[in-house]
């Protein structure tokens, strides 16, 4: 399961700031096994290699094909998450912190990355980046990036093998951009990761998402499998709606959940995603859990996917977190580096840049 402390703040001592406050007050966990409830509450119904699964009431459950009976797999989500963890305060809604703050959630978030700043001290509310992930063959386990993260935000730690940094080497605007390195995974491993993110934001089903970052690879470099991730921390596993770089060329949606259904460009008339060039990319998302979701994408002011399909994995999933930078490398033979610069994410349109020269 993946799991990522959320906003972790540099300060004397690092602080938690919104900690498991999910975690402490978990669902109880239901009867090993049921009688089937009425079809009209199960939330998804799918089926892998003949076994049919079934979402009710936050937990999967397998069904037994002999009797009938489901039998429970494991807890999926709290469903009092958002009692829980959010506030609604004169119409503006709020992250509940461990310690009792309120933290407004955010519809609108940007950064060009010209702090002047070491990445621990990139990570905090003034910034609006809540997390970083370093997950290598030094790293592999959720425990141990979890650790080597808190070692690095106190100053206790340098980076490992894989890094996130602040650059000023190759730059889209301004003086520095954001730079990404990640090794290869080890053979133990799904994927590397050395990734950028924030879970301040707060995206609803009917919502319009609006994306837009500069990418470069360098010469060389291996490829990353994405580069952007939208996703929810209130789901095992956070699935969401990534940017993809399929078989290292061509830019895609994919989304992380159930059947993990994909968004291409048009076959044969795919658009490359090149090297030693910066490469803008923009996307937009209408949410739904239903076929009606929308997800576009251009590279460089070229539309190269117009899709209709599912886009949110559950009706009343909340994405809160955006992911940049590696977010996924699952090359074994080459390292990744990828720079970011001048990302914006909305609930309201973009401007489409011009192309770098």
């Amino acid at each position: 399961m993946k799991t990522k402390p959320m906003l972790i703040l540099p300060a004397v001592a690092v602080v938690l700031l919104l900690a498991g406050v999910m975690a402490r007050r978990a669902a109880a966990i239901p009867a090993r096994t049921i009688t089937p409830p009425d079809e009209s509450e199960v939330e998804l119904t799918a089926t892998e290699k003949g076994v049919t699964y079934k979402l009710y009431r936050a937990a999967l459950w397998r069904v037994d094909a002999r009797s009938g009976r489901w039998e429970f797999i494991q807890q999926m989500y709290d469903p009092d998450f958002y009692a829980k963890n959010y506030v609604e305060r004169d119409g503006v809604v709020c992250r509940k912190t461990a310690d009792g703050n309120l933290v407004p959630v955010r519809r609108r978030f940007a950064d060009d990355f010209e702090h002047a700043k070491p990445v621990r001290e990139l990570i905090g509310l003034d910034t609006g980046w809540t997390a970083f992930t370093l997950q290598s063959p030094k790293a592999p386990s959720v425990s141990d990036y979890v650790r080597l993260r808190k070692r690095i935000l106190q100053g206790q730690s340098d980076f490992l093998d894989n890094r996130v940094e602040l650059a000023a080497d190759i730059v889209h605007s301004g003086r520095r951009a954001l730079k990404t390195y990640s090794a290869p995974p080890s053979r133990s491993m799904v994927c590397a990761k050395a990734s950028l993110d924030t879970e301040l934001l707060h995206f609803v089903k009917g919502d319009d998402v609006w994306f837009s970052g500069w990418y470069y690879v360098p010469e060389g470099s291996g490829m990353p499998f994405t580069v952007m991730d939208l996703e929810t921390s209130w789901i095992r596993e956070y699935p969401g709606i990534r940017i993809m770089l399929a078989d290292g060329k061509h830019a895609m949606f994919e989304l992380k959940w159930g059947g993990k259904p994909k968004y291409r460009q048009s076959k044969g008339k795919e658009v490359v995603f090149p090297v030693a060039k910066w490469v803008h990319l923009k996307a937009r998302l209408r949410l739904s859990e239903k076929q009606d979701g929308i997800a576009e994408l251009w590279q460089d002011g070229v539309k190269i996917v117009d899709a209709r399909g599912q886009t949110l994995p559950l009706a009343h999933t909340i994405y809160n977190s955006l992911e940049i930078g590696i977010t996924a490398h699952n090359d074994r033979d080459k390292p990744a580096t990828l720079y970011v610069d001048d990302v914006a994410i909305s609930d309201k349109p973009l401007e489409l840049t011009p192309a770098s020269p």
